[in-house]
């Protein structure tokens, strides 16, 4: 076993002014009161304990005690189990067997408790309250069972049977440990927050908290009585409160539940099911541990959602807060000139305040010269680049005093790339140190701006990288820790998109001569060895004064799902949807090449037209369905007998296309024709039946036969008309008499 690491006491005695005697009668009543209530809610149709809440308050002692308290605090909680036992008529010894079990689940329970910081999250984690539960509900009641079993068993202080007593023990244990437990758990983390018992008094008398507990309440009170599967009806109003209240609230909420519904199982409220013994407890427990969880489990997830909220907006009001005081002249326009946003240095320098200048147009704060350059110059380019740079304005202020300045601003856009507000910095240029701090930010941030959402790396002079966003380590696996210092090339690995060749560093490249490096698409290396295609752009950063390049950002996109998109759109326009082979468009494309290779090289070549021998019947009888797979297979035949480097085409319904791009002579053509003729000359077995079919093939040969694409496919569908007037199941080479043939 490891060395116990203790956990620092939550509240020290002289922090709340208790006497360790007096503390230690404050847990023996509090033990006592839960164990005597347990033991006067039980249910004594089936000789149980419904609910035991005794060992979650002991755990709860244990955990705030610390080390050094607890044998000081056992002493007090065996007094208390002992007092309740003897309350209730035990005897002594049969007294100190019924404690054992108990306290070896507060120690147990305890002990686990320390041993995790979980509980202290309980309240705003749903898998902390999970772990929570396992580890100090689960395991405790599990082996106090056992232990009872091992005590109590054969003894005759109880007549149940020991697997009775296992699961009375459990069930009860479990139960009452289930909706006691979060509570204590909960008042521990606000009483360590430093929220005092007014405090939550205050917060758990408000209207609505009341109003679900009683809702829960009643639920209770007319469903178990009077309402089919009752259980069912109990979770509803606690889930609502999950929904609404604080976790504290409902925590709260869940044990007067079970605290009713122990009360109402003690008056007879619920007529168990006529079953043996050992199963009425099941029947009983598990639906109450299923109307219980999952109310803890939602508050705490609702808790948490709660303070993200709250983060979020904490959050959007610092970023408001950092835009309106930053020492710097901001202001925000919309698409149609007026201004949405405004810092309060910009009102302080031009005297304005803050209700004269939004919604009002941007040019209105501009001299007459600096309106027309802006309206007709600066403002299409903002419209058409989402960015302008260093424009030379003259602004009014309030008193009419001229500012000279310098406006820079850069644009947002939305999905479809259109600008629909801009961010503009205005520098005075009579505040020089002012506008050199200024500058270098701009530049960097006109940059990043433009490239939220994707993966945005920067990289120094040199070409290392010194900043590496979200995106970027989400697209190439890599932490930004691992990659600063590191130079761009040597962490984002790409690779051709056709030859997958490696390619150069492009920030290199950029930085070597200045220039932007804009959608370049490319194959990126994950970390981790997948892939994904981006598109990439690299922009130069210049120092605004002396032109000199400072470093680069690299942009780019994953765009995979367009790439595979494209090339599957591309397949499908150019390939047979039944049975996958190129079309009439790709045969044309394909054609065109072999063609103009045929001409620049002197060399032959071969289109063949084939057509199936009496399909239409074998379709008319055996369906369309067996016509489709006979096409297929028959297509497979095909492109067996071929080589490599030809085309195999399906023109439609029974009609295929082979070219030969490369022959020595027409008889290699007649040799091919022949290979694809024996191939499918083989039986297919489909749906049960052994088809055969035969091919009637014409051949036309460049440049005997034709020398451009439609002469060579008239004259091979003519010769193909003709071996079938020869009595199919042959080849024919075109002949300059067969002319104006048609279908026979």
């Amino acid at each position: 076993m490891s060395e116990w690491k203790e956990e620092p006491q939550i509240t020290a005695d002289r922090d709340t002014g208790l006497q360790p005697w007096w503390r230690g009668l404050v847990v023996a009543a509090g033990c006592a009161a839960l164990a005597g209530l347990s033991i006067a809610l039980s249910c004594r149709e089936v000789g149980m304990a419904t609910l035991w809440y005794a060992n979650a308050f002991g755990a709860c002692c244990l955990l705030q005690s610390g080390r050094r308290g607890w044998w000081a605090t056992l002493a007090a909680l065996t007094g208390g189990l002992l007092f309740a036992n003897g309350l209730a008529g035990a005897d002594l010894r049969a007294a100190v067997l019924y404690a054992a079990p108990n306290l070896g689940e507060m120690v147990l329970g305890g002990w686990l408790l320390t041993r995790s910081p979980d509980w202290r999250q309980i309240h705003r984690s749903p898998l902390a309250g999970w772990r929570v539960w396992w580890r100090a509900v689960l395991l405790p009641a599990l082996s106090g069972a056992t232990l009872a079993v091992l005590l109590l068993g054969g003894t005759g202080v109880t007549p149940q049977s020991a697997t009775q007593l296992w699961l009375t023990w459990f069930e009860g244990s479990l139960i009452g440990s289930t909706a006691l437990l979060p509570l204590g758990l909960s008042l521990l983390v606000h009483r360590e927050g430093g929220e005092g018992v007014r405090s939550l008094a205050r917060h758990l008398v408000t209207g609505e908290t009341v109003a679900l507990m009683g809702l829960s309440v009643g639920t209770v009170v007319l469903a178990l009585p009077h309402l089919p599967f009752p259980f069912v009806y109990l979770g509803l109003p606690m889930l609502g409160a999950a929904m609404r209240l604080r976790y504290l609230d409902v925590v709260l909420q869940v044990w007067l539940v079970s605290l009713t519904v122990g009360a109402t199982i003690a008056r007879g409220g619920l007529t168990l099911p006529p079953v043996h013994g050992d199963w009425q407890t099941l029947l009983l427990h598990v639906p109450l541990l299923a109307a219980l969880l999952p109310p803890l489990l939602l508050a705490a997830a609702m808790e948490s959602a709660r303070g993200r909220q709250r983060a979020l907006e904490r959050e959007r009001e610092r970023l408001r807060q950092l835009y309106e005081h930053t020492p710097a002249m901001l202001h925000s326009i919309d698409t149609e000139g007026r201004i949405v946003a405004v810092s309060q240095r910009w009102l302080e320098r031009l005297g304005y305040p803050v209700d004269e200048v939004v919604g009002r147009q941007a040019t209105e704060f501009l001299d007459g010269p600096s309106r027309q350059r802006m309206l007709q110059q600066a403002w299409p380019v903002l419209m058409r680049t989402g960015e302008i740079r260093d424009i030379e304005l003259r602004m009014v202020c309030r008193d009419g005093q001229l500012v000279d300045v310098l406006l820079s601003s850069t644009g947002e856009r939305d999905a479809r790339g259109r600008v629909v507000r801009s961010l503009a910095i205005v520098e005075d240029v009579t505040r020089k140190r002012l506008a050199e701090q200024l500058a270098v930010q701009f530049q960097r941030m006109s940059v990043m701006l433009a490239s939220i959402g994707d993966a945005v790396i920067g990289t120094d002079e040199r070409g290392c990288i010194v900043s590496f966003n979200p995106a970027a380590v989400a697209m190439t696996g890599w932490s930004a820790t691992q990659v600063v210092g590191q130079f761009y090339g040597t962490v984002v690995h790409r690779r051709d998109l056709d030859s997958g060749e490696p390619l150069l560093d492009p920030v290199l490249s950029c930085l070597s001569d200045g220039h932007c490096v804009n959608g370049q698409a490319a194959r990126l290396q994950h970390r981790d060895g997948s892939s994904r295609v981006i598109r990439e752009t690299i922009t130069p950063m210049r120092d605004p004064d002396s032109g000199a390049l400072i470093g680069a950002v690299a942009t780019f996109q994953d765009t995979t799902t367009a790439h595979e998109l494209a090339r599957t759109l591309a397949r499908q326009a150019q390939h047979d949807a039944l049975t996958g082979l190129p079309n009439r468009l790709l045969l044309q494309d394909r054609l065109q090449q072999a063609l103009q290779l045929a001409r620049r090289s002197g060399g032959c070549l071969a289109l063949m037209f084939l057509d199936l021998d009496h399909f239409k019947q074998i379709n008319d009888r055996q369906g369309h369905d067996v016509g489709d797979e006979l096409l297929r297979q028959v297509a497979g035949s095909v492109l067996g007998a071929v080589r490599a480097s030809d085309t195999v085409c399906r023109l439609g319904g029974d009609e295929f296309v082979v070219l030969l791009p490369q022959i020595g002579t027409a008889e290699d053509a007649a040799e091919v024709a022949r290979h694809i003729l024996g191939g499918v000359a083989q039986p297919y077995r489909i749906g049960g039946a052994s088809l055969h079919v035969s091919f009637s093939i014409g051949i036309a040969v460049f440049p005997d036969d034709g020398e451009d694409e439609a002469t060579l496919m008239r004259r091979a569908d003519t010769a193909m008309y003709q071996a079938k007037r020869d009595g199919r199941n042959g080849l024919r080479f075109h002949h300059a008499l067969d002319t104006g043939l048609g279908a026979p």
